[in-house]
C-alpha cells in the first residue's frame, strides 16, 4: 500500500512538471507570433490585464496549451502573468539545449545574419 501510494505521489510530481507553451496543428511560428499578438493587446482591457481574456482568445484562434519539458519547434511560450503581458516572452525562449541550433528551429530560418547566436550561420 505504501509503496503503490509512493508511486502515485511521484506520478503527480511529474506530471506538474515543465512550462506552458502554445501549440496549434500545422500553424507556425509567425501565426504564433500574430495571433499571441492580437490576444495580447485583447487582454488588455482598461482596467487591468486579463490572462484569461488571452488564453480564450488563444484557444479562439485555434491553439491549445500543453505543459512539458522538452517542447518542439511548433510550440511557443505566450505571457503566463500580469508582468509578461508588457514584455512578452520570446516565444522560442525555455528551450532544452537538445533544441536550439537544430534544422527544425523556426529561429535559425531566414538571412543568417539575422539568425540568433545558437544557430549555425
Amino acid at each position: 500500500m505504501t509503496r503503490t501510494l509512493a508511486t502515485i505521489m511521484i506520478g503527480l510530481f511529474f506530471a506538474g512538471c515543465g512550462k506552458h507553451y502554445w501549440e496549434a496543428r500545422g500553424r507556425g511560428f509567425s501565426e504564433f507570433q500574430t495571433d499571441s499578438g492580437q490576444c495580447i493587446q485583447e487582454a488588455k482591457t482598461k482596467y487591468e490585464v486579463s490572462e484569461r481574456i488571452y488564453r480564450r482568445c488563444m484557444r479562439a484562434q485555434g491553439w491549445e496549451r500543453i505543459q512539458t519539458n522538452y517542447p518542439d519547434s511548433r510550440q511557443f511560450r505566450g505571457p503566463e502573468d500580469e508582468d509578461e503581458f508588457f514584455s512578452p516572452p520570446n516565444p522560442l525562449s525555455e528551450r532544452g539545449a537538445d533544441v536550439r541550433g537544430r534544422a527544425d528551429d523556426p529561429a535559425c530560418a531566414g538571412a543568417t545574419a539575422s539568425r540568433p547566436s545558437h544557430c549555425r550561420r
